[in-house]
C-alpha cells in the first residue's frame, strides 16, 4: 500500500537521515524494553532484536548495537500489515522506520517522548480556560475514559520562525523532565494539520492569583506552608538544571478549590536550561513586578532569580499588595529594576522578616538559595520541616555560577546571536507578540503587556 508521508513541525531541515551509524555513546546498555521485531529489509520482513534505552531506539546485530536513533519528537503511529500484524511507524526528518510485533508496551512507553497524530480521535475540547501569548489552554476529556485534561494549543501557522520551533521544543523538553508533585504534569504531545497539542494535567482548583483576590492577607503560619511548598518545588526544578523565570500567582495553580496544601507550578514557556555563560537568546524576560532586578538589568544570573520571585509572592501574601506598586506600568518596571522595597509594610516576626529579606536581597550573591531558604529558622519555628515530612538535604547538586563567590556580578549583556541556535540545547525564548493564535474553537482577544511575560524589546530602560 502506498503511503504519503506528512511533514512534521518538529523535523530538522538540516538532518536527512533517520539512523545514527556511529557507536552508541553509552558504555553500558541498560534497556527499558527489548524484543525481537519484524522489520523491513530489502522488501522482506526479517526478525531483528530492538531495544529502548531511555528515549533511544537501538537496533542490534549479533548482540551489538548496530545503529540507533533519538526518538525525542519523532512522530509515532500505530499501523497494521496484512502479513506481520500490528506495528509502529516512526517518522523523523522525512525518513521512516516500521517494526511489527507486540508493540503496545512500546507505544505506551514512548508517548512521553514522541509526537502523536489523530488528536481529535482521543480528546474532545470543551471550553477555553486560559490564554498565553502564543497559546491557548482548553479543558478537555479523554474519549476513552472521560478523564479531564488541560490542552495547551499552538496554531502552527503562527509559529513559522525558527525561534518559534525552538521555543516549543524547549518547553516540551523541560516538561518531560519535571516529574514532581508540585509541578504540573505533561502526558503527551500531538500534532495536527493546524495545531500542536500539549496534553497536561487538569488542575481543578484554579489560579492562586484568583484565590488571593478574594482572600485577606495571609497569617504567617498560612503563608509559611505555601512558601515552603513552593521552595521545595523550586529546589527540585533547579536540581534538574532548569530556571523557571516567571513564577507569579497566575502561574501557580491549586489541584482542588481553596486547597493550598496541594499546589502546582505551571507554565514553563519562559523556562530554560541554566547556562553558566548566560548565553540565552533573550536574557531579560518574565513579568515586571515579579522578577529579580538582575534579570531586568542584563546582568549574569542563575537560579536565584526564581527565589526572588517567591520572595515577591511572600511579600504580597503578607502585605496584601505588591512590593513594586506604581502609578503605571513604567513605574512598576522602574521600581522592580532598582529593587525599591519597603519591607516595613510587611508585619512579620523577626524570623519571618529575616527570610523575606534573604529571599529578596537585591544582591544575588547574598540572596538565599532555595536550599538555604528551606533550612531557614522561620520554617523551623513553624515546625514545617517536621509536619510536611520533607527531608531537606544540606548539600545540593545544583550547578553554581562561577562568580558567586562574593565578587561583583558583571554587567555585560549576554544576549546570544541567532546563529548560536545550534550551540544551545534547547534555546531560551520569550514572546511579546500580541497576535495570539486563533483558538481551535473560539476567537481571540488582543493581549496587553501589563501583567504578561515580556522580553528585552519591551523595556525602554534608557528612560529609567
Amino acid at each position: 500500500m502506498d503511503y504519503t508521508q506528512k511533514d512534521s513541525f518538529f523535523d530538522d531541515s538540516e538532518e536527512t537521515s533517520f539512523w545514527t551509524q556511529t557507536q552508541f555513546p553509552a558504555q553500558e546498555i541498560k534497556t527499558e524494553l527489548i524484543d525481537s521485531m519484524l522489520i523491513h529489509k530489502e522488501r522482506e520482513l526479517v526478525k531483528r532484536k530492538v531495544g529502548m534505552m531511555s528515549h533511544y531506539l537501538l537496533l542490534f546485530k549479533e548482540q551489538e548495537v548496530h545503529k540507533w536513533v533519538n526518538l525525542i519528537n519523532a512522530t509515532m503511529e500505530l499501523i497494521k500489515n496484512p502479513a506481520a500484524g500490528q506495528g509502529i511507524r516512526f517518522l523523523k526528518n522525512k525518513q521512516r522506520f516500521e517494526m511489527y510485533g507486540d508493540v503496545e508496551p512500546w507505544y505506551n512507553y514512548l508517548k512521553k517522548y514522541c509526537i502523536q497524530r489523530c488528536f481529535s480521535q482521543r480528546y474532545s475540547l470543551l471550553k477555553k480556560i486560559g490564554q498565553g501569548n502564543f497559546a491557548e489552554v482548553f479543558k478537555a476529556v479523554s474519549k476513552a475514559d472521560g478523564q479531564e485534561y488541560a490542552i495547551k494549543c499552538f496554531r502552527k501557522q503562527d509559529l513559522k520562525e525558527e525561534v518559534d520551533k525552538l521555543s516549543i521544543i524547549k518547553e516540551t523538553s523541560i516538561m518531560r523532565k519535571l516529574q514532581h508533585e508540585s509541578v504540573i504534569k505533561m502526558y503527551e504531545v500531538f500534532e495536527g494539520e493546524e495545531y500542536l497539542y500539549l496534553v497536561l494535567e487538569y488542575l481543578n482548583g484554579g489560579e492562586l492569583h484568583k484565590f488571593m483576590k478574594k482572600s485577606p492577607p495571609f497569617s504567617e503560619e498560612k503563608c509559611s506552608k505555601l512558601i515552603y511548598k513552593l521552595l521545595k518545588a523550586c529546589l527540585f526544578i533547579h536540581e534538574q538544571g532548569i530556571l523557571h523565570r516567571d513564577i507569579k500567582p497566575e502561574n501557580i495553580m491549586l489541584r482542588k478549590k481553596d486547597d493550598l496544601e496541594d499546589l502546582c507550578i505551571c507554565d514553563f514557556g519562559l523556562a530554560d536550561y541554566y547556562n553558566p555563560n548566560g548565553k540565552y537568546l533573550f536574557t531579560r524576560c518574565g513579568t515586571p513586578g515579579y522578577v529579580a532586578p538582575e534579570l531586568l538589568q542584563d546582568k549574569l544570573y542563575d537560579y536565584k532569580v526564581d527565589v526572588y520571585s517567591i520572595g515577591i509572592l511572600m511579600f504580597i501574601l503578607i502585605a496584601g499588595k505588591s512590593p513594586f506598586e506604581g502609578k503605571d506600568y513604567d513605574d512598576v518596571v522602574m521600581r522592580n529594576y532598582y529593587a525599591k522595597v519597603k519591607f516595613e509594610e510587611c508585619k512579620l516576626s523577626e524570623h519571618g522578616m529575616s527570610l523575606l529579606q534573604g529571599l529578596m536581597n537585591k544582591n544575588p550573591v547574598k540572596r538565599l538559595s532555595a536550599l538555604e531558604a528551606l533550612n531557614h529558622q522561620w520554617f523551623v519555628q513553624e515546625k514545617l520541616a517536621k509536619t510536611c515530612q520533607f527531608k531537606i538535604r544540606r548539600h545540593s547538586n545544583i550547578k553554581r555560577l562561577p562568580h558567586l563567590n562574593g565578587s561583583p556580578i558583571p554587567t555585560t549583556n549576554f544576549l546570544s546571536p541567532k546563529n548560536s541556535f545550534n550551540n544551545l540545547s534547547p534555546q531560551s525564548l520569550t514572546r511579546t507578540d500580541d497576535n495570539t493564535p486563533n483558538s481551535p474553537i473560539t476567537p481571540v482577544t488582543p493581549l496587553q503587556n501589563k501583567g504578561k511575560p515580556i522580553r528585552k524589546s519591551i523595556f525602554k530602560l534608557q528612560q529609567l
